[in-house]
Parts: C-alpha cells; structure tokens; sequence
C-alpha cells in the first residue's frame, strides 16, 4: 500500500475594509476543533475568532483583537468567506455537505 497524496488547502483572498487579504481552508483537523467549540460558553465569539486565526494565518491574540475592535459586518464577511473557502457554509449560508435531496450517483456502477 502507498502513501497517500499530498493535498494542499484551498485557498482564496477576501477584501476587507478595502484590503485584500488571503486566505485559507482549515485543516479537518480545524474544523473538527471548531465544531467541538459548539455548546461550550462563549462559543460564538471563541469560534469566530479561531476561524480568523486559523483562516488568515495571523496569531489568535491579533484575530481576537481585531475581532473585538472592527464593524460586525466586515467580521461577518471574513467569517463566512473563511467558512465558504473551507467547505463549512456555502456562498448563500446553506450547509454544502448536507445531504442532496433526490436520488444519488454514489456506488452507481453505471
């Protein structure tokens, strides 16, 4: 058996406050951390900030300074971009690995 393929994160860029910012996917490894945050106290607050971190790169103490300090709705965008880019949210707010209504190709053998 071989070794498993290396692959990257996705990636994309985002503007705020007028600036282009990069960013990327979390890791599964991530999104399954930011997941175990849900129903912890402050959970909102303490998973936005870690997905800023995580999503631009820049230490937690700079995300939750900069999460704190900046209009919600720029907070918001980076949010959901960081989201859309991982595979979290879809661009409308739905959740993209939900399970499609209708029939379904998977193990198809046609």
């Amino acid at each position: 058996m071989g070794a498993l393929p290396p692959v990257p994160l996705a990636v994309g860029t985002t503007l705020v406050g007028g600036t282009e910012v990069p960013i990327r996917s979390l890791t599964r490894a991530e999104a399954l951390e930011l997941r175990a945050l849900a129903g912890e106290p402050d959970a909102d607050r303490r998973g936005e900030v870690y997905l800023i971190a995580k999503g631009t790169g820049v230490d937690p103490a700079e995300a939750e300074a900069w999460w704190e300090s900046s209009d919600p709705v720029a907070v918001q965008k980076l949010v959901r971009d960081i989201a859309v880019v991982s595979r979290l949210q879809g661009e409308d707010g739905t959740d993209p690995n939900a399970a499609a209504s209708g029939h379904s190709s998977r193990g198809s053998s046609t």
